[in-house]
């Protein structure tokens, strides 16, 4: 009952069970750009109600995807930066930098990303989340790789 009530809250969390997801970038190709971007392109961001991101209101990472306790209070721009590490918990920093790239190229009309936030192909934010649940060091790199691998297809923005 208790792996049932943290899936229940996980997918909560994730957004997959709150009303409609919100909207999101239609431009599906070949173009993605790096976490080193979005890090030093903050006015760039996408995603409301925060367009563009500010300091004074910043996304946390528990609101978009399922972390684990110690990274709840950090943000997007703090998961920009992380650099991994060993075991389970260095896995989990280095998809979520993969993966808040791939969500900021996902939300952008003006990057061509193959991959959704909330939909297929490839539903960023429910197989993410599913991997950090899973806490299955591999499972995480291999998603990470992938991610990583679709966010240095090229950035088309300045």
């Amino acid at each position: 009952m208790s792996k049932f009530i943290t899936m229940l809250a996980s997918a909560l969390i994730a957004g997959m069970l709150v009303g409609a997801a919100p909207a999101q970038a239609t431009n599906i190709g070949n173009e993605g750009c790096t976490p080193g971007y979005w890090k030093n392109h903050t006015d760039n961001w996408l995603e409301d109600p925060y367009t563009p991101i500010s300091s004074a209101k910043p996304i946390y990472m528990h609101g978009a995807f399922y972390v684990t306790a110690p990274l709840r209070n950090d943000t997007f721009l703090d998961a920009l930066s992380y650099r991994g590490g060993p075991g389970a918990a260095g896995a989990e920093r280095i998809l979520l930098r993969a993966a808040v790239a791939a969500y900021l190229n996902a939300a952008h009309e003006g990057v061509g990303y193959p991959y959704r936030r909330y939909t297929d192909p490839l539903a960023i934010v429910p197989t993410v989340s599913a991997a950090i649940m899973s806490g299955d060091r591999e499972r995480m790199l291999e998603l990470a790789t992938m991610l990583d691998n679709a966010n240095n297809l090229g950035c088309p923005l300045n």
